[in-house]
């Protein structure tokens, strides 16, 4: 379980696995590096790199006050600079696809191509919106009942199940709660215009206002690919991992053949 420490004495632990081109994956609030458990076996075909966010699992905690979207992107960078990786495709999970935009954007030399797996550029709908506030609200109130909700809507597999709630459990409580106050303020509309990557944008079709984002990134896209997952909601990493693995392969060999 490798570190490195980046500014201000941080710590942050991530997994490195496999060669070729780098593929970095960002959770969303809470979870870790662990929701991309089933990610690992693309090591491979690429080099696979996971770090748990400050205030997050293994590594050190962040300095709330000052966390933002753009805090955490700066942090990836600084583990990308540790690595000395000059450029990666990024792969943002739900509301960790913000700080993939962020840096897409905003430091376009250092993305090769970006991935969003069920990712949005701001809360457009009324539903998602509930959703951040209610998960605001369980953090401070019954941060054990959301650890197994979000654990028991990830996977069946018991063995899994218990490594995301230890690994959640190790969340610093405020980091938390401000992550999801940023995604909810957070709106990279306008950003994402700056963006000249191609996308892959994947979710399943019972996910919340899926039209909604689907057809913002139709518009504003001009290389992407939309890839809807039948019969499963939100968290696709997990419950449809062969496929989600088999697109990013696929994706990542057609940037390969771009890049030569």
């Amino acid at each position: 379980m490798p570190t490195v420490i980046i500014e201000d004495n941080k710590k942050i632990t991530y997994d490195d696995l496999g060669d070729g081109i780098p593929i970095l994956f960002i959770h969303p609030p809470g979870m870790g590096r662990h929701v991309f458990y089933y990610q690992r076996k693309l090591s491979d075909k690429m080099r696979v790199i996971i770090p748990d966010l400050t205030g997050h699992g293994d590594s050190s905690e962040a300095n709330v006050n000052d966390l933002s979207i753009m805090y955490y992107s700066k942090e990836i960078l600084a583990l990308l600079d540790a690595l000395k990786i000059k450029s990666a495709v990024l792969c943002g999970y739900s509301a960790g696809g913000g700080i993939a935009q962020i840096i897409s954007s905003h430091y376009q030399e250092r993305v090769s191509g970006l991935i969003l797996i069920g990712g949005y550029p701001a809360v457009l709908n009324a539903s998602l919106k509930v959703e951040h506030k209610l998960g605001m609200y369980m953090v401070k109130h019954h941060r054990n009942l959301l650890t197994n909700i979000l654990a028991n809507s990830h996977t069946k597999n018991k063995d899994l199940k218990e490594l995301l709630i230890s690994h959640m459990n190790k969340a610093q409580l405020g980091a938390w709660y401000k992550f999801y106050q940023e995604v909810l303020d957070m709106n990279v509309t306008n950003d994402f215009k700056e963006i000249r990557v191609p996308l892959l944008w994947m979710d399943g079709t019972r996910s919340d206002a899926i039209n909604l984002y689907q057809n913002f990134y139709r518009k504003h896209s001009a290389n992407y690919r939309i890839v809807l997952f039948k019969h499963v909601n939100h968290q696709i990493p997990t419950k449809k991992w062969k496929s989600v693995n088999e697109e990013i392969v696929q994706y990542i060999c057609k940037l390969e053949k771009n890049l030569n």
